[in-house]
Formats: C-alpha cells, structure tokens, sequence
C-alpha cells in the first residue's frame, strides 16, 4: 500500500496538515511541476484509500483497466473513460468513508490525475456531476454486499445471475448476450468470484457460438455487465470482471396480454427466466443457431423459472414476439417437451429430466434438428486455432518476428512488366538490357549513373529485403 494517503483517523476536512507546510490550500497543475509534489503531499490530507485506489487517484488509470484512450481518442471515447474513472473514485471515496466535500477537493483543488476529467468542467457543472457521483455511489455501495467468505461470494453470484435473468435480451442478439453473459457467469462461478479469466474461444464452447460473435456481442452488448480488467497475452487469457448494470432493472406492469387465458400473474419484469437452466442448456448441440435455437431456451426457462403461462406472458417473460413465440412452443411440442392446456402452456414431465441436464435425448433431439456435432466441430476448430497460436504465432512475438511477407523494393521490376523473360519499360514499351540480378534472383533497375544518395538508398532498400 503506498504511503500516499493518511493511514491514521481520518483527518477532518478543515484540519490542516503539519506536513504541507507551505503548499497552498489549492494549487493548479500549471506550477505544479516546480512544487515539491513528487512525494504527493498534498494527499495526506484524506483518508486512506485502497492501493488501487489510490494509484488512481494519485497516477490516473496507468493500467488502461477502465478503457483505453490516446490522442487519437474521440471526444465521446475519452469522456466515457473520464467518467469511469470518476465513477470508481467516487465508489471508493464513499467506501472508505470519504465526505463528499473531501472528494470534490481532491478531484478538483489538487493535481490529481484521476480528477482530470472533472477539472475540465467549468466550476458549476463540476460541482453538480460530482453530486451525481457521489448519490450514485452510495446507492451502489450502500446496497452492496460485504464478501467475507467464499460462500458470500457464491451468494453474491447468484444474486447476480438472477439479475442478468430479469433484465432484457430481446431479439436474436440479444438472446445470444444472454448466452455469452451467462458464459462468462459461470467462469466466475467456478473462479469464486466476480473476478476471473477465460479467452474469447473458451466463452463461445460455453455459450455455444462462434468465436466471433462471442468478440463482437462482448464488445458491443456486454459492457454494462463486464469489464475487461487485463487484456490476455501470452498464454494468458482475459481478465474479466462481472459488474451490475442497474438501468436494466426495471419493472414494467402491463396487465392482461393478449393470447389467450391468464395465469394468476399479470404484472411482469422484461425478463423472468432460470439461469441455471439456460446455463445447463445452452451448449448443447439441439440449442445450436440453426437448430432449436436461443429463443426456444428462453421458452423453457420461463416456464421453469413460472410454469403454466399464456403465450402472452410467455412473450414478456421470455422476451419474444407473438410469431417466435407460436413458432417455438410449437417446435418444443413436437419434441414432447411442452404441452397446452386450456390455454396455457406447461412444461412435460419429460421436460422436467430434459431440464435437469441428465436426458440423453438432447443429442436425438440435435439429429432431427440437423445440428448434431455442431460443438465437438466448433471445439476442434479452436483446437488447432490455439495448436497455430502456441507453435507459431507466440514464438514469433517473443522472439520480436514479423510475419513471413516478401518486402516490396523500390529498385525492383514489377512482375507485370516481365515479359518472355525480358523486361519491358511501362513507359517507352521498350527491352531495358541494363539491370542487375541481385543474389536472390530479383532483377533491380539500376541507372547507368545513379547518385550518391540513390546508391545508399539502394543499399538500404538491399539492407531491408
């Protein structure tokens, strides 16, 4: 933990320090540079932050683990970075105790380099978005759960995992997020906790899609559910982090719905589905893009989260239109897997071993469906991706290589104006008779009295091939 911040009571905020000395109540980032800052001073007058934190704080977000920006950076990129950086700051201030006078002081009267984004504000508007911080971090900390043990974490989890369950995921891309949001839930299952590593591949075996879409859903959809912490490198992978995205949880009464009859439930969240079984279920070869597919595992989970329920509800809680919802309860009758019954919709008593994980009739069910293997393909393929990345690729980076490419010379007869064995001058259409076979066969156009500099350009470009 660095010595950074005051590791005794926290001091008031109108308390002086003895160690400041002369270092003014505030001081810009213009004469900071001529001031004995390197020590940092001035943060031993707030209370102690966690080393993380604190790095932060003091040294900005070094690590890239909020996003990553640069000069080329769009405005919006680089806001949405400041802002993630604030946001933690503000979420750890209050955590340890911090007055929200102490955290405007330290974002805008110091040369701190996590206040960066706040010291762009004019003085009003800084003011007024750290009081959203600041409400915003003590709705997200006070409702926190202290994790004490394994266990708790594990709680924690399933929390969670229910959470990602009510939310919304409508549409095909939204029900393969869920998919891959699920995929990721169960890394940090068996990693005990919200922090955890798996690779792009590893997520779309579980999911059960393809590597890219697996990228793409993560980089686009998920980002209000996961953080990257750590890109992979090496033979390492990701490091992930699972966080809550709260403007998902919300709850929309709609009354009667058309379809039919009505359970005794008429007023639904946008999502109401059991996770654990679409996390049983979801690599299985029969729930595969061109088979059952992802709106027919959220069927299922509705009715095992809720069973007996209209096609109405089924729409809102499984987060489907009227023609997928029809289209799919109809495929699952088929399989024998629901039935209906005055009007509402029920799962079998085959449903509830197919549900469990343990019916062998999946992989029947994956044959009539034409998605048999689909799987065990997509594993071999990301076999021999990763054979390719460990014996080639990586040896090549650690040992500083390029790729094997042939590098272009700008003395050199194009191919094109090789013909039957002579070379033609574009220009003129004549025979040029003048070249010079270099030592690896190439033919270089050479002028009869080049000049010092073109002889060393020559060399060079002889150098580099």
């Amino acid at each position: 933990m660095p010595a950074y911040f005051n590791r005794s009571a926290p001091p008031s905020h109108a308390e002086s320090d003895v160690n400041l000395g002369s270092v003014p109540a505030t001081i810009t980032l213009k004469d900071a540079s001529a001031r004995d800052l390197h020590r940092n001073h001035w943060a031993k007058r707030f209370p102690a932050l966690s080393s993380r934190m604190a790095g932060l704080m003091i040294d900005g977000d070094t690590d890239c683990r909020y996003g990553s920006t640069n000069g080329s950076s769009s405005k919006s990129a680089k806001a949405s970075h400041g802002h993630a950086v604030s946001s933690a700051l503000a979420a750890a201030a209050y955590r340890f105790q911090w007055t929200r006078d102490q955290l405007t002081e330290a974002l805008l009267d110091w040369p701190s380099i996590g206040g960066n984004h706040v010291r762009n504000m004019s003085q009003p508007s800084a003011h007024k978005y750290i009081d959203r911080l600041w409400e915003r971090a003590r709705e997200c900390v006070g409702t926190g759960v202290d994790i004490g043990s394994r266990q708790d974490a594990i709680l924690d989890l399933i929390e969670l995992r229910n959470r990602i369950c009510s939310a919304t995921w409508r549409g095909t891309a939204g029900a393969t997020s869920l998919r891959l949001a699920m995929a990721f839930w169960q890394a940090a299952y068996r990693a005990g906790g919200r922090l955890f590593r798996l690779s792009y591949r590893e997520a779309a075996e579980i999911a059960g899609c393809t590597s890219r879409t697996a990228y793409v859903a993560t980089r686009q959809r998920l980002t209000n559910w996961l953080r990257l912490t750590e890109s992979g490198k090496g033979e390492k992978a990701s490091q992930w982090m699972l966080i809550e995205d709260r403007s998902q949880q919300r709850h929309t009464p709609k009354g009667a719905q058309p379809g039919g009859a009505q359970s005794n439930v008429s007023s639904l969240r946008n999502g109401d589905l059991d996770g654990a079984v679409i996390s049983r279920l979801m690599s299985l070869d029969a729930f595969a893009h061109r088979g059952l597919g992802a709106s027919s595992l959220k069927l299922l989970a509705a009715l095992s989260k809720r069973n007996r329920q209209s096609a109405g509800e089924l729409m809102e809680s499984a987060m489907v239109s009227s023609a997928t919802a029809y289209r799919h309860l109809s495929r699952l009758a088929e399989h024998g897997l629901v039935s209906r019954e005055e009007g509402l919709w029920t799962l079998t008593e085959k449903a509830s071993e197919a549900l469990s994980g343990a019916w062998e009739g999946w992989d029947a069910v994956a044959v009539q469906v034409g998605t048999d293997g689909t799987s065990q393909r997509r594993a071999e393929l990301h076999k021999a991706q990763r054979l390719v990345w460990h014996e080639i690729t990586l040896p090549r980076l650690r040992e500083r290589r390029m790729a094997d490419v042939t590098p272009v010379r700008g003395d050199e007869a194009q191919p094109e104006w090789i013909v039957d064995g002579n070379v033609i001058d574009p220009a003129t259409g004549e025979i040029i008779s003048d070249l010079v076979v270099a030592s690896d066969g190439r033919l270089l156009l050479i002028d009869e009295e080049p000049s010092y500099e073109e002889l060393v350009r020559m060399n060079q470009l002889a150098q580099a091939a």
